[in-house]
């Protein structure tokens, strides 16, 4: 059997090739990184729905980010071709929302729950919901609600746990978290669980190695038999060596747990078909060390290159990785670092720059943009849309597909600078449009519009005032442009009848955690998983930063080698480390101490 890879044909390994037909209902796929998982996946949807007498139902194809649900949605289309229409490529927590969309009523929700996705509103609703029963709200609600999600995240539960919940209730709202309970709750009623078994004949699970108890539980709960139907066979596929989100509830060992409580085979897939020889020894190093024997680095044609370089302080380094990237683009990788007829030329896109924190990566952003060498650091859904006229718009969409929603007019009395109380009536917010400077005031039609066509083409007539000097107007084209491609992207894969105010709104907001702007690629290691570059650095390599000086227990210092290991993996070609001899304090600067990962690095 072969797959298909950047245009070719490629012949599968035995070991993938066992992955893709085995005729286990329960399968674990221990995937290194590298090793060809996606195509893995790939075959064996192929081989569900196209070659199997099991193929009469869809395939639940579930993964830990948008992007990468997004990704494995592109692959199988490229793939299979219309057999693709029989996948439902997903999150769990999309997963989770979606059937709570369908049949959240069973369970006392109303037919539209509100989702709570930004933070300032679960605030808000703590200090209301607080104050209400004569409580004094919390000096840092931020630090309750973490710790009442990672309590919710491991099943855990505490007075904490119960007072978010009816906080949560008082206003029939969810979060993500709560997204998880309710479906799960769903899949307990016989006539939701009979419907899903009958639509699903498979399930398969991509980065499993992050799932949290909540998710697994829930995708346990439906992979397994009743008494009037069979279950779903599911694949699970992951690596333990790269879980690297147990801060958020990530729990490895759920994989050996899934193989024991499912009596799954289990099948690892140990070759390392991305990366240069040179880069598969330092992974193997350290995995061996997170007990796992690595891939055979002898199998890969191109050499690649593992460089340490030291600077003197961090400014020093931005301009290490800067000046290494310039000349990336400028005369390509070099011919002893390639495989045979692998072209030598670099793009923008096929740099990363990986930190351990977004602290990291600000040197390099500055001395990026002093080069003027395009970039884009790893936005989250604020940073879609630059400026608020663009972002109130978006509000008005959730507001013209659910009125009564606290959380919008929560977030339209921010960006209005308004009290929420004034925004009740659509008086009070055309007034609150128009007193507020002359764009924002321009955005009032749009409370006229009957429908969605209707209220793009209005959005697209808005012009910034001539008479305007204000420099936050000048992100209103780009942004506008923005609104405009999802809009068009919406309408491409979207029934007519589904074209709602609603559902426009949530394919925004699925943009907005899938986005990847242009140019080199600045990312925390965390938001790197499941990516890969041609040519990758690593910054910030001291005692402290990674691993990170709160790392202090032995789980805590395994899981920061985990970090590292998935930060050396995603380079195909060439692996850049650096570190810097002193760093800036408040206090003046610092002398530092290496990494003691470097140990890895060969001599």
């Amino acid at each position: 059997m072969t797959a298909i890879v950047d245009g070719r044909d490629i012949r599968l390994s035995p070991e993938q090739l066992a992955a893709v037909e085995s005729q286990s209902r329960a399968l674990l796929v221990l995937a290194g990184a590298g090793s060809g998982k996606t195509e893995v996946v790939a075959g064996r949807v192929q081989r569900l729905l196209s070659g199997s007498t099991e193929s009469s139902g869809r395939v639940l194809a579930l993964s830990y980010t948008v992007k990468a649900a997004d990704e494995m949605r592109d692959r199988l289309r490229s793939r299979v071709g219309e057999l693709a229409r029989a996948v439902d490529a997903e999150t769990v927590h999309g997963y989770a929302h979606m059937l709570i969309r369908q049949h959240g009523t069973k369970i006392g929700l109303p037919l539209e729950p509100e989702l709570l996705t930004r933070d300032e509103d679960r605030v808000a609703l703590l200090e209301e919901w607080m104050v209400g029963r004569g409580q004094t709200p919390y000096a840092d609600p931020q630090d309750f609600l973490r710790a009442v999600d990672l309590a919710r995240a491991r099943l855990q539960s505490s007075a904490d746990v119960e007072d978010w919940k009816d906080a949560l209730a008082s206003m029939s709202a969810l979060d993500f978290p709560a997204l998880l309970s309710a479906a799960r709750m769903l899949v307990d009623v016989r006539s939701v669980h009979r419907q899903v078994k009958r639509l699903y004949s498979h399930v398969i699970v991509d980065e499993a190695q992050n799932l949290t108890p909540a998710q697994y539980d829930l995708i346990s709960s439906i992979c397994r038999g009743t008494e009037s139907f069979d279950s779903p066979t599911i694949m699970l596929v992951g690596d333990d060596k790269q879980s690297i989100v147990s801060f958020a509830g990530a729990d490895p060992t759920l994989l050996e747990r899934f193989r024991a409580e499912f009596d799954a085979q289990q099948i690892r897939l140990t070759t390392n078909f991305r990366s240069a020889s040179s880069i598969i020894r330092l992974a193997d190093s350290i995995a061996l060390d997170l007990g796992t024997k690595g891939a055979d680095s002898a199998q890969h044609a191109a050499r690649g290159s593992v460089v340490l370089r030291t600077a003197d302080d961090e400014k020093q380094e931005a301009a290490v990785v800067a000046d290494w990237i310039d000349r990336l683009l400028g005369d390509g990788l070099r011919g002893e670092d390639l495989a045979p007829n692998e072209p030598s030329t670099v793009r923008a896109g096929e740099i990363a720059v990986l930190g351990r924190s977004a602290t990291a990566l600000r040197g390099v952003a500055s001395a990026l943009e002093a080069r003027t060498i395009e970039f884009s650091l790893a936005s989250g859904a604020e940073e879609w849309l630059e400026g608020d006229h663009a972002r109130v718009v978006i509000e008005l969409v959730a507001r013209r597909g659910a009125a009564d929603h606290r959380s919008t007019r929560w977030q339209l009395a921010r960006l209005l600078r308004v009290k929420e109380s004034s925004l009740a009536t659509d008086e009070g917010l055309r007034q609150a449009l128009q007193d507020h400077d002359p764009l924002m005031s321009a955005l009032a039609p749009l409370l006229d519009a009957t429908n969605l066509p209707e209220f793009l083409e209005l959005v697209a007539t808005i012009e910034v005032p001539n008479d305007t000097e204000d420099p936050t107007l000048a992100s209103w084209a780009a942004d506008v442009e923005q609104l405009l491609d999802t809009w068009r992207a919406f309408e491409s894969v979207t029934a007519k009848a589904g074209r709602t105010w609603v559902n426009f709104k949530l394919f925004c907001a699925r943009r907005q955690r899938g986005d990847e702007g242009a140019g080199v690629q600045l990312l925390t290691i965390h938001k790197s998983q499941g990516r890969e570059y041609r040519a990758v650095a690593v910054v910030g390599l001291n005692d402290g930063q990674l691993p990170d000086f709160r790392a202090r227990s032995e789980p805590d210092r395994t899981s920061e080698l985990r970090a590292f290991y998935v930060a050396v993996t995603r380079s195909r070609r060439v692996l850049l480390l650096t570190r810097a001899k002193s760093r800036q304090t408040r206090y003046g600067p610092r002398r530092t101490d290496p990494s003691p990962f470097l140990r890895y690095i060969e001599a």
